[in-house]
């Protein structure tokens, strides 16, 4: 709701949000299998796709509680919003390392 202009009507501001959100969610969906596919290949995408799915599950399952929970701790959610933010940069450190990796093994591959 933040994007969509305050000056517009309430079905009009939850019609542009929930296009927005959505095309969102789906690139994000979208996205991940192309990325495991270009890093990891075609051969392996089932088992990649199965562990990065686990993770997901598991995470989006325990992440509101544990946020709930440092709320209940602290009193506001700061710390738990503050966590998943470094959680979050942790994440795309690892992916931004993750074609050079790619690329590393490829090359080493065809280098013997």
């Amino acid at each position: 709701m933040l994007l969509v202009p305050a000056g517009t009507s309430a079905g009009l501001s939850m019609f542009l949000f929930a296009a927005l959100f959505g095309l969102g969610l789906g690139g994000e969906y979208l996205i991940i299998p192309l990325m495991a596919g270009e890093l990891f290949g075609v051969r392996t995408l089932g088992r990649v796709m199965g562990i990065v799915l686990t993770a997901d599950g598991v995470a989006e399952a325990t992440a509101p509680m544990l946020v709930g929970y440092l709320r209940d701790r602290t009193g506001n959610y700061g710390v738990g919003f503050t966590l998943l933010v470094v959680v979050a940069v942790a994440g795309a450190a690892a992916i931004a390392l993750l074609p050079a990796a790619a690329r590393s093994r490829q090359l080493a591959y065809e280098n013997r």
